[in-house]
């Protein structure tokens, strides 16, 4: 016997699973019975909707399951939109941020050496230290009930702007202020446009190369180099190596080397090599061998050149020359016989190239007339050509050197007019060469002025 109920037709039922946070939703669908109805998606959505899912609807995946309903399986029909979080900021720092001095290795021998500990770090004017990477917001996103999900923002970048540095105008890059050292100071670069030694320069600071001024407070103990524009030290300099584009000024120097394309202020020196391209100012000068461009003017309480040579290409002051031991000290104005020799002989260089360019120069114009008239044959067409060359390549050498000589021959008439001033006492032992005269002192003088003579003899009268 048939159950009554057999015949009832009836529709699918329709539940809603909802996640706890809203982040996705199921529908389950019975199958129908009997031949009941299938819902339509507009009338799962109103289920949907009552159960509090509005949004983010997957409409083409619900019409496929419903196409063909699959037994006490349900589907997720709504998925949320998750928010994407921020990015955190980030400097990336162009240099190692440390202040940690570190001697440098040989990559091909492995030798440490302990005299270059990168105490000094240079940096130009302009240079990119670091670029900025800010955080961003992140993106906003939106639960099935169409709720917004706010993101997790980034972390901001963590910087300073240090002395000597400078922040880009978007604010994402810092840059060099200033040629100086680039120094790593707790948390921050910073530009230093001097390094400022506060103790001595020795194996606690390694050698000093840097781009812009150096002050010692201290000593330059032996073997150590210092390199920079103007260059102080306040002590003694031991065995040492100093050259300064800009100046030099120290409280002393012992056998070492001092080269400045400035001026070099110091209070004495002793058995040291000096070159300055400016003056040379000192209260004492001991067996040093020195080459001035500018005067040399040794003054003060002793203001004494005692023993080695000193090359001036300008006048020469001092208190005392040479020594009651009678120490043998050259003072060499103008140094005027290097000069003279070079000089001739780029005189005689100008004549030789001047008389073939007047040559070629005439065959040239002559060969330019005769094609003028007439076809010129292979040979004086290719005579031609050379001498067009070599006057093309040679008037620009012939000009330099003219030039070159006439520099010469200003640097020889001025150096004819320099002077050795002595103002205390000139000892015997005391070689005086200037321009091409030889003047060997042979007796204790007292203040004179020694000066060259229209018969290019040295004379010498009182020192005013």
């Amino acid at each position: 016997m048939a159950n009554e109920f057999d015949e009832i037709k009836l529709d699918s039922t329709i539940s809603v699973i909802v996640d706890q946070a809203y982040m996705w939703a199921k529908v389950l669908v019975s199958k129908p019975q009997n031949g009941g109805k299938v819902p339509t998606v507009n009338e799962v959505r109103r289920v949907l909707a009552q159960n509090g899912v509005t949004a983010h609807i997957d409409e083409e995946a619900l019409s496929e399951y419903l196409k063909d309903l699959p037994e006490n399986k349900s589907v997720i029909v709504a998925k949320a939109v998750p928010a994407v979080d921020g990015e955190n900021g980030k400097v990336d720092y162009m240099f190692e941020p440390s202040s940690d001095l570190k001697p440098s290795v040989d990559e091909e021998t492995g030798i440490v050496d302990f005299k270059e500990l990168g105490k000094v770090r240079n940096i130009q004017k302009g240079t990119l230290i670091a670029s900025i990477k800010y955080n961003t917001q992140g993106t906003a996103g939106s639960d099935v009930r169409g709720a917004v999900i706010a993101p997790l923002p980034g972390v901001p970048p963590k910087f300073s702007v240090g002395t000597g540095t400078i922040l880009s105008n978007d604010q994402s890059k810092i840059y060099a202020a200033d040629d100086g050292n680039l120094r790593w100071d707790r948390d921050r670069f910073v530009v230093d446009t001097v390094v400022n030694i506060g103790g001595s320069v020795d194996a606690s600071t390694g050698n000093i190369d840097f781009i812009g001024d150096v002050l010692v407070k201290g000593n330059v103990s032996e073997g150590y180099t210092i390199k920079g524009k103007h260059i102080t030290v306040k002590g003694t300099v031991t065995n040492a190596t100093l050259e300064a584009t800009l100046g030099m000024e120290l409280g002393g120097a012992v056998n070492s080397v001092l080269n400045c394309d400035g001026e070099i202020k110091t209070t004495f020196a002793e058995t040291c090599e000096i070159k300055c391209k400016e003056q040379l100012l000192a209260q004492s000068l001991v067996n040093c061998n020195v080459v001035c461009e500018g005067e040399v003017i040794v003054s003060g309480k002793k203001g004494v050149i005692i023993g080695g040579e000193c090359i001036c290409y300008g006048n020469v002051t001092a208190n005392q020359v040479g020594s009651e031991g009678y120490a043998k000290t050259v003072i060499n104005l103008g140094n005027t016989a290097v000069l003279m020799s070079k000089h001739q002989v780029l005189v005689d260089q100008f004549k030789t190239l001047s008389e073939n360019y007047k040559k070629l120069k005439n065959l040239y114009e002559k060969l330019n007339d005769l094609k003028k008239v007439q076809n010129l044959t292979n040979e004086q067409e290719n005579a031609r050509k050379q001498a067009f060359l070599f006057i093309m390549n040679e008037r620009n050498t012939l000009a330099d050197m003219s030039a070159k000589i006439e520099q010469d021959d200003k640097v020889l008439a001025q150096s004819r007019l320099l002077q050795l001033t002595v103002k205390n006492k000139c000892y015997p032992g005391v070689t005086l060469k200037l321009f091409n005269a030889i003047y060997d002192n042979n007796v204790e003088c007292g203040s004179l002025t020694y000066y060259l003579d229209a018969t290019n003899e040295i004379k010498f009268r009182a020192a005013r």
